[in-house]
C-alpha cells in the first residue's frame, strides 16, 4: 500500500532566496489511514510520521528532527545557504504504522517502517551585496 509523501513547503515561497538568509522548511505533519480487504476480510492501516529527514541540497549533513517544523514566526526548521546556486531541498519521512481488523477496537502495531521522500521546486539562492556611492543614487 504507497504512503503518499509527506508536504514539504519552504518559506520564503518565492522560490529564491539571499547567501546567509534564514530559511524555513516545514511539514504538516499529518498521518494517514489506509484500508484494505485482505482475504475479504477489511482492514485499517494507520501511518504516523515519526522522524523527518531534511536535505537542503548544499551539500551539508541532513538535519533530522522527530517534529515536522512550523511556519514563520513560529519556524523549528531553519537553514542558511552559505554560496549562490540552486537547490533542492528533499525530505524524507520515516514512517510506523498500526493496523485494526473491521470489528475490531485495538489497534496492533506493524513491525518496521517505511519512508517517503518529496521534494521542494528549486530554490535559487543569490548574493546581495551593497555599494558605497558618492550622491545620490538616481532610479
Amino acid at each position: 500500500m504507497p504512503l503518499a509523501p509527506s508536504l514539504l513547503t519552504v518559506q520564503p515561497p518565492s522560490g529564491w532566496t539571499l547567501v546567509n538568509i534564514d530559511n524555513f522548511a516545514f511539514s504538516d505533519g499529518a498521518g494517514q489511514t489506509l484500508s484494505a480487504n485482505v482475504l475479504g476480510t477489511a482492514v485499517l492501516i494507520r501511518a504516523t510520521p515519526v522522524s523527518y529527514a531534511w536535505d537542503f541540497g548544499d551539500g551539508s549533513a541532513p538535519l533530522v528532527t522527530s517534529y515536522p517544523g512550523a511556519a514563520y514566526p513560529h519556524a523549528t526548521i531553519a537553514h542558511k545557504y552559505l554560496a549562490e546556486g540552486t537547490h533542492l531541498i528533499v525530505l524524507t519521512t520515516t514512517w510506523r504504522a498500526d493496523y485494526r481488523v473491521a470489528g475490531s477496537a485495538t489497534w496492533k502495531p506493524v513491525s518496521g517502517t517505511a519512508t517517503t521522500s518529496s521534494s521542494s521546486a528549486p530554490l535559487t539562492v543569490y548574493e546581495a551585496r551593497s555599494r558605497l556611492v558618492d550622491g545620490p543614487v538616481a532610479y
